[in-house]
């Protein structure tokens, strides 16, 4: 039978673990049945990219990762020498490291996670098969922990952030990995898939009743935000557990890791931090300054600072056509959680030195002190992120709204027409 478009999310999983078995021995440990019964491989079977198309044609009965071994599993001696190796190549992480070393050491805690053998395999696939999705794992599980120590949890409560940190990802090893790539703008279509994750991932830990429920409830709450503007379900402020708010902002602070330029990050992550406070767990900001870069600042160069100045007006204009539209249609929640957004976004800019009302000034003030600009590209990189994402939060909570604008000239057809004329900064 075959599988519908929404079973065949699991193509790509299905793929990239029967492409690992041509190249390491994975075996299967009984007999693997479809939903209706028929059996689609038998005990004793090397499980190999020759079975792909029979096992993507139907439904499985369970969890494919629950009836097979792997030789070479994913086990915690591989696990520290894989997170030492981010350790001894960033100078930022080791300043970490030596924090968390202070107590129960990252060896210890590792050594404590005792992960159901399905969930090490699929680990297994991930380091091998899609590796910047593990390598984020062990990144988050890294900051996630530093966190824990800063918030006095137990080597308990410490565990279990770990292990929910290096299992918030294994949902997306269930999507397109083209969806993932760095230069992909993605469709609403295709956003929806990557906002299901959590949920995608929850459910997977569900399976396994020797994991506490909190590790699966954390991991559900990885992407929401205590303004309540995060996903999947949109929670408020203490209805998402400590653990959920700490790898909350975790998933933030991994940004700052994207860049192969070893200054600008800290910077921006600075700038991330303070336009978007609201959205983390109380007193979690501070414990991040171990962060701060105090590299010297250098200057912008010729191209930055013309590209800074059309994204200075763009910035400038996107807050105008807002306004002049701020009679909204009646009953218009898409327009009220903009409205909220927006002003919270605006009062962070004027702290930050810029009035959006008066684009001219901060050009001047670019003019009298050259050295500044290089502070503010990645404030206003990090505003017309802002602009982008609200725009996806609309799409997600209110898609009739951005059906509706392809008709109609309103505020967020303005918004989106500015924004596509934004080019990345290089």
């Amino acid at each position: 039978m075959e599988a519908d478009s929404q079973e065949r999310h699991d193509e790509y999983y299905l793929r990239a673990l029967t492409e690992l078995g041509d190249s390491r021995r994975i075996t299967s440990t009984e007999d693997i049945y479809a939903q209706g019964g028929l059996k689609l491989v038998s005990a004793n079977v090397h499980i190999s990219s020759a079975l792909y198309e029979r096992l993507i044609r139907h439904k499985l009965l369970a969890p494919i990762e629950k009836s097979l071994t792997i030789e070479n599993i994913l086990n915690a001696e591989q696990l520290l020498a894989d997170v030492h190796g981010w350790l001894d190549h960033n100078d930022k992480l080791r300043k970490i490291a030596a924090f968390v070393s202070q107590g129960n050491s990252y060896r210890q805690i590792i050594a404590d996670i005792h992960l159901p053998t399905p969930l090490a395999l699929k680990l297994t696939v991930a380091r091998e098969q899609f590796p910047h999705i593990y390598q984020h794992s062990l990144l988050m599980m890294i900051l996630s922990v530093y966190l824990a120590r800063c918030e006095g949890m137990t080597l308990h409560e410490e565990e279990s952030i770990a292990t929910a940190a290096l299992l918030l990802d294994i949902g997306l090893l269930h999507i397109d990995p083209q969806l993932l790539a760095p230069n992909h703008v993605m469709s609403s279509a295709e956003r929806r898939h990557l906002y299901v994750h959590p949920l995608t991932a929850y459910l997977m830990l569900l399976e396994f009743p020797e994991l506490p429920r909190h590790i699966a409830n954390a991991v559900f709450e990885h992407h929401e935000k205590m303004d309540g503007s995060g996903y999947p379900r949109g929670l408020h402020g203490e209805k998402i557990s400590r653990a959920g708010q700490i790898l909350g902002i975790t998933v933030l602070a991994a940004r700052a890791f994207d860049s192969n330029n070893p200054h600008v990050p800290w910077k921006n992550l600075d700038i991330m931090l303070k336009l978007n406070a609201k959205q983390f767990g109380p007193g979690l900001i501070g414990h991040l300054q171990i962060l701060h870069d105090d590299t010297p600042e250098t200057q912008a160069n010729g191209t930055q600072v013309v590209h800074l100045f059309e994204q200075v007006r763009i910035v400038a204009k996107l807050f105008e056509e807002f306004n002049r539209n701020s009679t909204p249609p009646p009953h218009d929640p898409a327009f009220e959680f903009a409205q909220h957004r927006l002003a919270e976004l605006r009062l962070g800019l004027l702290r930050a030195g810029f009035d959006p009302r008066e684009p001219e000034a901060l050009l001047q003030m670019f003019a009298d002190d050259p050295v500044c600009i290089a502070e503010f590209i990645p404030v206003i990189d990090e505003v017309l992120w802002q602009f982008k994402s609200l725009l996806q939060e609309i799409s997600r909570q209110w898609p009739a709204s951005q059906e509706q604008n392809k008709l109609e000239n309103n505020w967020l057809n303005d918004m989106q027409l500015l924004l596509s004329a934004v080019a990345p900064q290089t």
